[in-house]
């Protein structure tokens, strides 16, 4: 048995992709056998039993005690200093697992903190990347360096609420399931929708909350583009949400993606998805969907177009369910094997 510290900033009851992968790989873990702890900066409780020990703490003495007596320390979300430094000072070996494709690059940051990230990558026992994309990119970054692509996986409880969900009646002809901020293209979405209101009625949802909520409802009514805000959704309202709708959009545009939850999620509903090419997305993709040039709404325009258009939409369900298996748990679990593996661990 060995001792495994997760590490990631935010955890449960928040309730997104990261949080949702950190619970499933510790999870796994657990069930083989493993001490493991989650260290999650995230102080609110949660009312639910884990399987695992959850240590709730920003303070760096505990970390640091933590750390010490671990045999190895994964990092769900990339390289955190506090967490690495000790592990590199302690001999210990680390890992971690990238959720973006920016890896421990920063855009514009030239400073001590990026040459500190920098270092502490290339002292890792080896690299995760949650898209072979990714991986490419750190392979040309740390050349040599051990690194393994594992996409986050459909959790067990998703897939059970997916395979009991009955079909419902279509509501909505685009479903976009995230953050309401800029980063995500949710004004790139209504740029596109506008030019298309003479050619397509459609009916638009949005599900989650963000700081720019309330400029999206104001610039949606200028535009005069009706559009449903579903507000946070927890996971049994989060399939009904993918039931109903007809198509996925991902509009991605400042803010880099890793390999969203959101289109493993919609792909296992057999929802076909709509995406800016960002290397990580158009790999998960696959033939389920299309990509538009990011931050170009009017390609954006030309391919929500295209997918109701010639019963491309009709054609999609066996691609979606081929793109299923690359997020199974099965196929997640034997990757998960193959890191401890590559970091000299016991599977």
């Amino acid at each position: 048995m060995s001792r495994i510290i997760v590490y990631t900033r935010t955890f449960f009851p928040v309730m997104g992709g990261l949080e949702r992968n950190t619970f499933t790989l510790c999870r796994l873990l657990a069930e083989w056998g493993h001490a493991v702890t989650l260290l999650t900066e995230t102080m609110e409780e949660d009312s639910r039993d884990f399987s695992f020990r959850v240590l709730r703490t920003s303070s760096q003495v505990q970390i640091v005690r933590e750390v010490l007596n671990a045999d190895l320390v994964l990092m769900n979300g990339g390289i955190s200093v506090k967490v690495c430094l000790p592990a590199l000072l302690f001999g210990k070996r680390y890992a971690p697992i990238y959720q973006s494709s920016d890896l421990f690059v920063r855009e514009n940051d030239r400073g001590l903190g990026a040459r500190v990230r920098s270092f502490l990558a290339s002292c890792a026992t080896l690299h995760v990347t949650v898209s072979r994309f990714a991986k490419v990119r750190l392979e040309k970054l740390l050349p040599g360096k051990k690194c393994l692509a594992v996409p986050n996986p459909i959790d067990a409880e998703l897939l059970h609420l997916v395979e009991a969900s009955a079909p419902v009646e279509k509501e909505y002809d685009l479903l976009f399931a995230g953050r309401l901020i800029d980063g995500k293209g949710i004004f790139h979405l209504l740029e596109a929708l506008d030019m298309l209101r003479d050619r397509l009625k459609l009916r638009v949802a949005f599900a989650g909350e963000g700081e720019h909520q309330e400029k999206l409802v104001q610039e949606a009514s200028k535009r005069q583009i009706p559009i449903e805000l579903l507000g946070r959704l927890d996971r049994e309202s989060l399939i009904q949400a993918y039931r109903k709708a007809r198509v996925l959009v991902v509009p991605s545009s400042t803010h880099t993606e890793g390999n969203p939850l959101v289109i493993a999620e919609a792909l296992t509903c057999g929802l076909p998805v709509i995406a800016s090419d960002q290397g990580a997305m158009v790999e998960a993709i696959g033939e389920a969907g299309c990509c538009f040039k990011r931050y170009d709404a009017a390609d954006l325009a030309r391919q929500i177009e295209w997918m109701f258009s010639d019963g491309n939409l009709e054609e999609r369900p066996r691609p979606t369910a081929a793109r299923h298996e690359d997020f199974s748990l099965d196929t997640y679990a034997r990757r998960i094997r193959g890191v401890l593996e590559a970091a000299g661990m016991p599977a």
